[in-house]
C-alpha cells in the first residue's frame, strides 16, 4: 500500500509541476525568467530564453549576442541584480504573430559599489517566436 502511495503522490508531482517549456510558453513568462535568473545568477535559464544573437543596448553601448553578453556585462548585470533591488512599476505589452514587445519601468533603489542607487529604469524587451525554439528575447534596450 505504501508503494501504491507513493507511486500516486510522485505522478501527481510529475502531472501538476509545470515543465520549464510550459512556464516560457509566453512571451512575458520569458522576460520574468530572464529577471529571476539576474537576480538569482542562474546562468543556465540564459540560454534558454536568450537568442544566440540577441541585442542588448545599455549605457551607450551594444552587446550583439549571447556569447559577447556572457564574456562582456552579464557578469556585472548579476551582480547589480542581486545587490541593487528593483520594483516593477508598471508594465505593458503588445503582441502580434510571432513577435512581441514588453516595456517595464522599474524602481531601482540601493546601494552598489558605495553608491547610493535611486533611480527609474525602463527597459523594451522583443520576444521572438520560433517553432525550433519557442519564445527568445531577441532585443533589450534599458535606459534611466
Amino acid at each position: 500500500m505504501k508503494l501504491l502511495v507513493s507511486v500516486f503522490m510522485i505522478s501527481v508531482m510529475f502531472v501538476s509541476a509545470p515543465s520549464s517549456a510550459e512556464k516560457l510558453s509566453e512571451p512575458t513568462a520569458v522576460l520574468d525568467a530572464f529577471r529571476t535568473a539576474l537576480t538569482e545568477g542562474d546562468m543556465e535559464v540564459f540560454k534558454d530564453v536568450l537568442s544566440d544573437d540577441v541585442l542588448i543596448f545599455e549605457g551607450g553601448g551594444v552587446e550583439r549576442s549571447l556569447a559577447e553578453y556572457s564574456a562582456h556585462h552579464l557578469k556585472s548585470d548579476i551582480k547589480f541584480s542581486q545587490e541593487v533591488p528593483s520594483k516593477l512599476i508598471e508594465r505593458t505589452r503588445y503582441e502580434v504573430d510571432s513577435l512581441a514587445v514588453i516595456t517595464s519601468r522599474y524602481s531601482i533603489s540601493g546601494a552598489y559599489n558605495g553608491q547610493e542607487i535611486d533611480l527609474t529604469m525602463n527597459e523594451t524587451v522583443t520576444v521572438s517566436h520560433t517553432p525550433e525554439s519557442g519564445w527568445k528575447i531577441i532585443r533589450i534596450h534599458w535606459s534611466n
